[in-house]
């Protein structure tokens, strides 16, 4: 009899050792399913609060953060953006507070990313390397229509692109933006090796100390053939005229976007032929285009079409060692809180919205903040180094 009450006993004692030894496990896979959980929020809070679809991964953030930083910077990676225009004007007068400088391993990972996707050197443009006669080209915003490749349109592309990685030291990516006001820009513009400019802005007297002169590529939208030149069936004249402010400039046309725009950059082409001009007449290649949409879309910028801009600040980051980016402001005032015109030479609203310039500024400022490129939101210096 007390031999069993004692193995009763000795059952009971296990038993409940068991469900200690239970209860412990319960508890640390709850806190451990706990600490999951939590951690997989507060990453979807930073990612919201931070933006942080630029996907640079936690170990590469630590590398920046621990091996790049300058003593005595502040902590400027870690500047915050909200998408109100008043918040991110705030947030933006706190950035300048952290000097800029360019964070090499930064840089070059999103670079390396950008030419694994969209090798711009050799494919931004359509060439006879790239595109050989018979190739039946789709356009990037219209993928189901196609263009056949003849031998006569084959005779105008150039034999190669005229681009090479990285042989840049440092390039201007110029937008129309009204942060260009009185900015005493155009001295640090002109100082770059290799200037970018967007949709024919106007350049030269008045606007000469804030926008420069300099210019080694411009985009051409080609509704501002339609617009402004009557689709060059009687002004080509003035359209050549005023092509000599950008000297022998290449001139870059998206031909290949939709079909309406073909024969607009073909009669540009043939027009700056005819009259002996110094500019040559490249266009976009939409397979390019199509990879580099994807590319910012995986990123977060959900659109039915990139602007000219950031499609030049992409084309830039690979063929230059430093991009710095001037004229791209989204908002109707500046830093200060002073309202500015849409464009530093006018304030013509843009059309019903194609683009999403918020979402791709805001994209911008943060590269900024990672030192990926300088991004102009104030005065330049009158004197640059």
């Amino acid at each position: 009899m007390a031999r069993s009450i004692c193995t009763l006993r000795l059952m009971l004692l296990s038993f409940g050792i068991l469900i200690f030894l239970c209860g412990i496990l319960v508890v640390n896979f709850e806190e451990l399913l706990h600490y999951r959980f939590t951690q997989r929020l507060s990453k979807l809070k930073l990612n919201y609060v931070f933006g942080s679809r630029l996907q640079v991964n936690d170990t590469e953030a630590k590398r920046i953060n621990y091996s790049e930083k300058k003593a005595g910077d502040r902590d400027c990676d870690t500047c915050t953006y909200r998408q109100t225009e008043e918040d991110v004007i705030k947030n933006i007068t706190e950035l300048q507070k952290c000097p800029w400088h360019k964070q090499e391993l930064a840089t070059e990972e999103f670079r390396s990313e950008l030419k694994r996707c969209c090798n711009a050197a050799y494919s931004c443009l359509v060439t006879q390397k790239n595109t050989p006669v018979g190739t039946e080209l789709a356009y990037d915003a219209e993928p189901k229509k196609k263009i056949k490749i003849t031998h006569q349109i084959f005779t105008i592309f150039p034999k190669e692109s005229s681009f090479s990685s990285r042989q840049y030291k440092r390039c201007a990516v110029i937008g129309n933006g009204g942060i260009l006001v009185n900015s005493s820009c155009g001295a640090e513009i002109d100082q770059a090796d290799f200037v970018f400019r967007c949709n024919l802005p106007p350049i030269g007297g008045e606007f000469s100390q804030h926008v420069g002169t300099k210019t080694n590529l411009v985009t051409a939208n080609p509704s501002i053939i339609t617009e402004r030149y009557s689709e060059l069936h009687a002004r080509r004249r003035p359209f050549f005229t005023n092509l000599l402010v950008y000297n022998d400039a290449l001139l870059l046309l998206p031909a290949f976007s939709y079909t309406i725009n073909t024969d607009r950059s073909f009669r540009a082409l043939y027009t700056l032929q005819d009259f002996q001009a110094k500019q040559k007449v490249v266009f976009f290649n939409p397979v390019y285009l199509k990879r580099l949409t994807e590319f910012w879309r995986a990123k977060g910028i959900q659109v039915k079409r990139l602007s000219t801009g950031i499609m030049i600040v992409s084309l830039a980051l690979e063929l230059c060692e430093e991009v710095w980016i001037y004229g791209f402001w989204p908002f109707r005032k500046d830093a200060n809180g002073k309202v500015i015109p849409h464009h530093y030479f006018d304030n013509r609203l843009p059309r019903a919205a194609v683009h999403s310039m918020p979402t791709e500024f805001h994209h911008l400022l943060q590269m900024h903040s990672k030192g990926i490129v300088k991004l102009q939101m104030t005065q330049c210096q009158v004197n640059p180094k």
